[in-house]
């Protein structure tokens, strides 16, 4: 049984998180998984026993190409054990966004903190973190990320 870990990352942070989450599970877990991202990640669907959909938020919106995953998988995803994780620079996830990822019925919603970091952005990203009055960094809580990995199993990962 194989664990699809869907990732959807404009600058590498929220696969950097799918790929320690899925190495946690391969390594502590047996879990065999695949990482894969998302405009290639349907052809793994059929093979995949468990979903982990990692994907960034930004302004408070999740990843359009993430969404679109969601939105266009679901009967395939209602079949199999389903958990999102999201990331982005806010400490915390917006309730309203909580409420639209759980309307997917996923085991699971879990947020962390993703990394802004200035030499990975362009200028309108770069502009945007100004006008936000935001901060660079890397934010992510690596122990945190590995525990839940670990908890994956409880919440359908094999």
């Amino acid at each position: 049984m194989t664990t699809l870990f869907v990732t959807s990352s404009s600058h590498g942070s929220t696969r950097e998180i799918a790929e320690r989450m899925a190495q946690v599970l391969r390594t502590k877990q047996a879990v065999e998984t695949v990482v894969e991202d998302v405009a290639g990640a349907a052809a793994w669907l059929d093979t995949a026993y468990a979903v982990v959909v990692c994907a960034p938020v930004y302004a408070g919106k999740l990843a359009a190409d993430a969404k679109r995953f969601l939105d266009s998988r679901r009967a395939e995803l209602a079949d199999k054990p389903l958990n999102i994780v999201v990331s982005g620079g806010s400490p915390q996830l917006d309730d309203a966004l909580r409420i639209q990822l759980e309307a997917y019925r996923p085991r699971s919603v879990e947020y962390f903190r993703g990394a802004v970091t200035e030499e990975r952005l362009g200028f309108l990203d770069k502009l945007k973190i100004k006008l936000a009055k935001g901060e660079y960094g890397d934010f992510r809580d690596w122990k945190a990320i590995e525990a839940h990995a670990s908890a994956l199993v409880q919440h359908g990962a094999r």
